[in-house]
């Protein structure tokens, strides 16, 4: 066992440097200990996270006391944990993200999870309800961590501990059955192993590492499905909602949804409401106050309210100018080329924008001509598809003061250039 370990701590620490992640215990004890077997001294160095609870201060001083045994330099960090619930998340929560602060370019970070911690962690999150991913337990390798020991036992990690005479200490924690981890580990997997043979936990990590390879095809699947960001929230192609696998789709949808809400990956709910609203369903509210609605070919996910319209300016033909993250180039054309207003282009005719004009977003009560009268600005946006959330923002060119175009939609009689006369042509970049 002894070779083993040392040979997989190498594998996952490659050339180095490494900060591994004491916590006090004999398991993360091993693993300075093979971390330096590995790369000696110079190239690893430890780091204990101080939380002030129960148990801190001696685990703290065997954390030092290892890393003196071992010769390596020991850094205590406090971290005090937030309030909250969940005292073992938010305390696992500080500690990740001091320990990810402290990472300098190219060191990876090793933590003395066993094979022990993977069999109750799948229990766990199997008897709160989670999906495969969850399920599929801890990961060996994600990000700048690395957890060389998770085929090792708790008992053979402490037997290996005792026998190199490393010094480490029991955190009481572990005996604390207020924790649904401790609860697993004295009373749920002994009945379980008394009842279903020894083998129970090897069982349990055999399902999750299972569990977990399909996890990761459909994630993969999943990311092939593009996530665009926009100033208010998230588009998500529509199409790819409904004919994906349902399982891939909740994926796409739980991607975006961490983005919008910090990390987590919302409700069940939340991600039904989506795929919904995909399938052709009304607009609805999810958590945190989003709103989701259909924008063909898109799903938005955004704010609850439409953002201001946008200020006015003046443009000058010959130069370009940035509109709602796209840019627009305006160019004199003599005579004119036939292009056709609509898409990406709006052609005026030189002759009413010769002493300049301007363009703007949308105002209440905004009017454009038409071929009798004129109409609601509001009214065509609403026709053409436009979506409620993005008509305050939507390009109106005006001459004098008067509406002489909408991006894409339309362009006043007056405005309109003859065929054979000199024109101004703005055009919308392509891929912006």
């Amino acid at each position: 066992m002894t070779d083993e370990i040392l040979r997989s701590v190498a594998a996952d620490i490659g050339s180095g440097p490494c900060l591994v992640a004491l916590g006090g215990g004999a398991d993360s004890a091993v693993l300075l200990w093979a971390a330096v077997e590995a790369l000696g001294v110079e190239g690893v160095r430890g780091v204990f996270i101080y939380h002030g609870l129960a148990g801190s201060d001696m685990l703290r001083s065997a954390a030092r006391a290892n890393a003196e045994h071992i010769g390596v330099r020991c850094e205590v960090v406090m971290r005090i944990v937030p309030d909250g619930s969940n005292l073992e998340a938010r305390a696992r929560d500080a500690r990740y993200e001091a320990i990810e602060g402290m990472l300098s370019d190219g060191e990876v970070a090793l933590t003395g999870h066993t094979a022990d911690d993977q069999a109750e962690t799948a229990m766990m999150r199997f008897l709160r309800g989670s999906g495969s991913g969850a399920i599929g337990g801890i990961a060996r390798s994600r990000g700048p961590w690395r957890r060389p020991l998770l085929e090792a036992s708790r008992a053979e990690l402490r037997a290996l501990a005792e026998e190199l005479g490393l010094p480490f200490a029991d955190d009481p924690a572990n005996e604390d059955q207020r924790f649904m981890r401790a609860r697993i580990r004295h009373s749920v997997m002994p009945v379980a192993e008394a009842k279903c043979g020894p083998d129970v936990a090897a069982r349990i990590r055999k399902s999750a590492s299972l569990l977990a390879a399909d996890d990761a095809l459909l994630e993969t699947q999943a990311a092939g499905v593009p996530v665009l960001c926009i100033p208010e929230g998230l588009l998500i192609p529509a199409a790819a909602l409904v004919t994906v696998a349902g399982p891939v789709a909740s994926r796409v949808v739980r991607r975006a949804l961490r983005v919008l809400l910090d990390g987590d990956a919302g409700t069940m709910a939340d991600v039904e409401a989506v795929i919904s609203v995909a399938r052709g369903g009304p607009a609805i509210s999810i958590s945190n106050g989003w709103q989701v609605s259909a924008e063909p070919p898109f799903v938005a996910l955004h704010t609850p309210e439409p953002p201001e319209p946008a200020s006015g300016f003046g443009v000058i033909v010959g130069e370009s100018f940035i509109w709602d993250r796209s840019t627009y180039t305006v160019s004199h054309r003599e005579p004119w080329e036939p292009i056709v207003s609509g898409g990406r282009f709006i052609v005026l005719a030189a002759r009413i924008a010769r002493d300049g004009f301007a363009v703007r977003g949308l105002q209440p009560g905004d009017r454009i001509a038409i071929e009798a009268g004129s109409t609601p600005v509001r009214e065509l946006l609403r026709a053409a598809g436009v979506p409620p959330r993005r008509r305050p923002g939507w390009l109106a060119v005006t001459v004098d003061g008067k509406i002489a175009a909408l991006m894409g939609v339309r362009v006043a009689p007056w405005a309109r250039a003859i065929h054979g006369e000199p024109a101004v042509v703005i055009e919308r970049e392509v891929g912006t």
